[in-house]
């Protein structure tokens, strides 16, 4: 929250949860003296109670808080108290007008915030390190950093729930077991096992006690809050719609029986269809439960981390895995965090951790398909029509998005994309096509050229509006400029929930491509799985969708059309590029480098205190 907002947002959040407190005491008669021990059973009763398969309820919570309003009040105290002080030092920042020279500050202050204030915080900023839109940049930037992980609880309490869970003695089962977790997260702990029938090494994740209680009642204190953060923050995205999509995945995360069903699927969806370089860990049904999960032991090392040979040929396969899951089986993995892609001793690609899925419908695959065509086809005239069916316009704005100079910006922006590189390279890029438009001569210094570059988008903008019959926008001031395009923006642009998801996987996945290969390019690496989707596909939508790639513009006629050979030429070589990456891995794989053998704990955990 920024500014004034947050003092308002909380006054106000303070008021409602006042009044419901009243209210609902006088009408009923609630207490809130309920025994810790019994409202964790009805949390678990009323939120926890599982479904149809991604349909549990994150809203399960709201009326066991509203009738315990003074949990939720406490609650609300707890982060107001922690949040005090950041909140203040922001005030005093802006009205002392140094907020650009606090802002690296109060960036990592923001980083202990979130992390003391516990689960719920850290898995929102992990959402919000991507979500510019909700959160100012640069501290969205600090929040990338965010891990999630906190001190273990105590190591006999996890053997207690294990033993419990599963009806079984430690002793009895084991031959070894970690004396003390060897990972821990806020969610859970994991420890290292030997099974004592088959001498198996397996790792045994146990989630940590009255999680979901807590997890329950931050999601209700969210819904709470959004209705009063979108308003005062005036941001053109459904925050409540975001806060239950995003909770729902989160309460998903904490059965991990539904973990275990998503990892051993995924291996199996790799498998038939034939990307023998990636698996996932194998799960032990046995030995597993709601709040236990045992899979067997991987051995192997962080991607991201390898020196071996055989690293970019598994960033391609890590990149073909999740364009399979997003555009194919309609389940992607939600975390592709670092630590979850392993290189195995055998030079295979596992990814672990599970929890949290995306289902993706079929409609929403093909029209993601259909928009990567027209972005490699450069039908940019099709693209507002994609915008409309992805949920990013809605459809009564579309013919204003066909209107506006839409084509222009994307054009530009995906053809510094295309080139790879990251962002440095990108940036470096973007300032050479200014010196190139603006200053030819290279007579103007970085400066000058800013202000001449500032000036250009300006007129642009005013020139946009005049399009729009926005009056008196030739003569506008840039603040007045920059306040109407903000509004224009937010009418015909929105952030559908489920893009969160894709745009964190794809990021990381760029990532890991770029600390092996400093020109990079996650565009030009999608091409070989698009090549083979649409020649192997024989859906209409796919069809069309192949047309717009051969011949062009998609209203085209092909028996008269010329096809453009260069693109033909090229997805038969992405076919066989596809074809090549995602084969099984040769016998003579690589060993990982010494001393770097990884444990298949959360991605987000950090190794336990000794």
């Amino acid at each position: 929250l920024s500014g004034a907002s947050c003092v308002c947002v909380c006054v106000h959040a303070a008021a409602r949860l006042h009044c419901c407190t009243l209210v609902i005491r006088r009408a009923v008669g609630t207490s809130d003296a309920a025994p810790p021990r019994r409202l964790s059973a009805v949390v678990h009763r009323r939120v926890g109670r599982s479904l149809p398969r991604g349909r549990v309820r994150p809203r399960g919570g709201r009326p066991l808080f509203r009738a315990r309003p003074l949990v939720a009040l406490r609650r609300a105290a707890e982060v107001a108290f922690l949040s005090a002080g950041f909140v203040g030092k922001v005030l005093a920042d802006k009205q002392l007008g140094r907020e650009e020279a606090m802002v690296d500050r109060r960036s990592e202050e923001l980083l202990q915030l979130v992390t003391r204030l516990g689960v719920t915080a850290i898995k929102v900023g992990q959402v919000l390190s991507i979500r510019p839109d909700l959160l100012p940049a640069p501290y969205a930037k600090g929040l990338e950093k965010l891990q999630d992980s906190v001190q273990p609880f105590p190591a006999a309490l996890g053997r207690e729930i294990i033993e419990r869970e599963l009806s079984i003695r430690i002793e009895d089962v084991f031959s070894a077991f970690s004396a003390e977790p060897v990972a821990a997260a806020s969610i859970g702990q994991v420890y290292r096992g030997t099974l004592r029938a088959s001498g198996e090494e397996v790792a045994i994740k146990v989630q940590r006690p009255s999680v979901l209680q807590d997890v329950a009642l931050d999601l209700f204190m969210l819904r709470f809050f959004a209705p009063a953060y979108q308003e005062a923050n005036d941001v053109n995205t459904d925050v409540v719609g975001l806060v239950d999509a995003w909770g729902t995945g989160f309460v998903n995360e904490l059965d991990y029986t539904m973990e275990a069903a998503a990892t051993a699927e995924f291996a199996e969806a790799m498998a038939a269809r034939g990307l023998g370089s990636v698996t996932s860990p194998e799960v032990v049904p046995s030995l597993s439960s709601t709040h236990v999960l045992t899979t067997k032991w991987v051995e192997g090392e962080r991607l991201a981390s390898s020196n071996a040979d055989d690293v970019p040929r598994l960033c391609g396969v890590a990149l073909n895995a999740y364009l399979t899951m997003l555009l194919d089986t309609g389940v992607l993995h939600c975390d592709p965090h670092p630590g979850n892609l392993l290189r195995t001793t055998d030079g295979r690609l596992c990814i672990l951790d599970w929890g949290m899925t995306l289902g993706v419908p079929q409609d929403l695959q093909y029209s993601l398909i259909e928009f990567i065509a027209h972005v490699n086809a450069e039908d940019y005239a099709a693209m507002p029509d994609d915008f409309v069916r992805l949920g990013f316009t809605p459809p009564e704005q579309l013919e204003r998005v066909r209107a506006s100079n839409l084509t222009e910006g994307l054009s530009f922006v995906l053809r510094q994309l295309s080139q790879g590189g990251g962002g440095k390279k990108l940036q470096a890029r973007v300032r050479d096509e200014w010196r190139e438009q603006y200053d030819p001569g290279g007579l103007l210094s970085k400066e000058e050229l800013r202000a001449k570059v500032r000036e250009g988008f300006y007129a642009q903008a005013r020139t946009q509006l005049e399009a729009d019959g926005v009056e008196g926008a030739s003569v506008m001031d840039v603040q007045n400029v920059m306040e109407k395009m903000q509004q224009r923006n937010r009418e015909l642009f929105q952030v559908p929930p489920y893009i969160l998801y894709v745009a964190r996987a794809f990021s990381t996945l760029e990532g890991i491509g770029l600390s092996s290969n400093e020109d990079y390019s996650i565009v030009s690496e999608a091409f070989p799985y698009l090549s083979k989707r649409l020649l192997t596909d024989d859906s209409p939508r796919a069809k069309a969708a192949l047309r717009s790639m051969v011949y062009g513009a998609e209203d085209k006629d092909a028996s008269n059309a010329t096809p453009n050979l260069s693109k033909v030429l090229s997805m038969g070589d992405g076919f066989t590029s596809y074809s090549s990456a995602t084969a099984a891995v040769p016998q003579a794989a690589a060993p990982p480098a010494a001393g770097k053998a990884a444990s298949p704990a959360p991605a987000d955990a950090a190794p336990a205190a000794p």
